[in-house]
C-alpha cells in the first residue's frame, strides 16, 4: 500500500516510515520540520494542520491509506489551549473528510490513554469507558477521537483510532522516563525519583509500529472493522520496576534509582492499563517482545546512534 503518515518527525512516526518501508510498503511522510524534510525522503508542509494540502499530496500521489499521528501538548510545556483545540479535536475530522475525497480507502488515527477518565477498576480501561474532563490534552483528544468517528461513519471512511498507552523504544525524546534514565545512569549520577508505585502499561515501539500496519491491512481487508482499539501490551508494570529493569540491562547500579526522592505529582493517576481484548480479536496481541529484550534493542541503537 501507498500509505500518507502525517506527524512522521515525531518519535513514533519516524519509527513506523521505516517500519512501512522494511515491510514493502510506500510510505509517503510529511513533517512541518524544513531541516528534516530536507535531509530525508520526507515531505515539508509549512501547516501541519491544513487538511487541503494533505488532500492534494494524496491525490497526486495516489495514496490508499492513512496514518495520523499529527497532536498538539505530547510535550506537557504545550498548552496552548487554542491548538490544542484544532490540531486534536477538529483536524483529524477535517484530514478524513480531505482524505476521502482524494480517493482514500482507510484512515487510522494515534489516540491516547490520557483520554480516559482515571480507572474505575484494576482489570485495564476499555475503549467504552468515560473520557476525562479534567485534562486538556486528554479532553482535546477525546473529542478528536468522538468527532473523527462519526465524521468517519458519516462520510463511508473505513476508519480506525488506536489509543497508544506507554510506548517506549529509540528516539524518544529527552525529557521522557527512558532517555532520561540512561542519560543519569550512563554517567552514574544518582537519579531522584518518585516512589514509582504508578501502574503503566508499557509497549515497545516496534510492536507499535507493526500493530499500526496490521489495523490498516484489517481495515482494508475486511468491510466493518474500525472503531476504537486501546494499542498497548494490556499488562501493568510499576513505573519502579521499569526504572530497575533499565538499570540491570545497563549494567548501572540500582541504588542510583532514588525512589521516594520526588514527590508524586497531583495529576498523576495510579493505574493506567489498557484492556487490550478488541485488539487482540482483530490482529493478536500487539506485545510480541519481551520487555528485557526491548530494552536491550532501545539501549543498542541508542548507543549506535550516539556514536562519532
Amino acid at each position: 500500500m501507498r500509505i500518507l503518515v502525517t506527524g512522521a518527525g515525531g518519535f513514533l512516526g519516524q519509527r513506523l516510515t521505516r517500519h512501512l518501508r522494511a515491510a514493502g510498503h510506500e510510505p509517503v511522510a510529511t513533517t512541518r520540520n524544513r531541516e528534516m524534510a530536507a535531509s530525508g525522503d520526507v515531505h515539508h508542509l509549512a501547516d501541519a494542520l491544513d487538511a487541503g494540502a494533505y488532500g492534494r499530496l494524496i491525490a497526486a500521489q495516489d495514496i490508499e491509506a492513512v496514518v495520523n499521528l499529527v497532536a498538539a501538548g505530547v510535550d506537557p510545556s504545550d498548552r496552548d489551549i487554542p491548538r490544542l483545540v484544532r490540531a486534536n479535536s477538529s483536524f483529524p475530522a477535517e484530514l478524513a473528510v480531505a482524505a476521502k475525497a482524494a480517493g482514500v480507502r482507510s484512515f487510522v488515527h494515534a489516540g491516547s490513554s490520557a483520554e480516559y477518565a482515571p480507572a474505575v477498576r484494576a482489570s485495564g480501561m476499555r475503549e467504552d469507558d468515560a473520557p476525562t474532563r479534567d485534562k486538556i490534552y486528554g479532553a482535546t483528544k477525546a473529542a478528536g477521537s468522538l468527532l473523527l468517528e462519526a465524521t468517519a461513519r458519516e462520510i463511508g471512511l473505513r476508519c480506525a483510532i488506536v489509543r497508544l498507552f506507554n510506548i517506549f523504544g529509540p528516539g524518544e525524546k529527552s525529557y521522557r522516563l527512558f532517555p532520561s534514565l540512561v542519560d543519569r545512569l550512563s554517567r552514574g549520577e544518582e537519579v531522584a525519583l518518585s516512589a514509582g508505585t504508578q501502574m503503566r502499561d508499557f509497549l515497545f515501539v516496534d510492536d507499535a509500529c507493526r500493530a499500526i500496519l496490521e489495523v490498516l491491512v484489517a481495515l482494508d481487508a475486511q468491510p466493518g472493522v474500525g472503531g476504537t482499539y486501546n494499542l498497548a501490551s494490556g499488562k501493568g508494570l510499576a513505573v519502579r520496576d521499569f526504572a530497575l529493569a533499565i538499570a540491570a540491562e545497563m549494567a548501572a547500579d540500582p541504588h542510583l534509582l532514588k525512589f521516594g526522592q520526588l514527590p508524586m505529582r497531583p495529576d498523576d493517576l495510579p493505574y493506567v492499563v489498557a484492556d487490550t481484548s478488541r485488539l487482540d480479536d482483530l490482529i493478536g496481541p500487539a506485545a510480541t517482545t519481551r520487555l528485557a529484550d526491548a530494552i536491550a534493542a532501545t539501549l543498542a541503537e541508542t548507543k549506535r546512534c550516539e556514536a562519532p
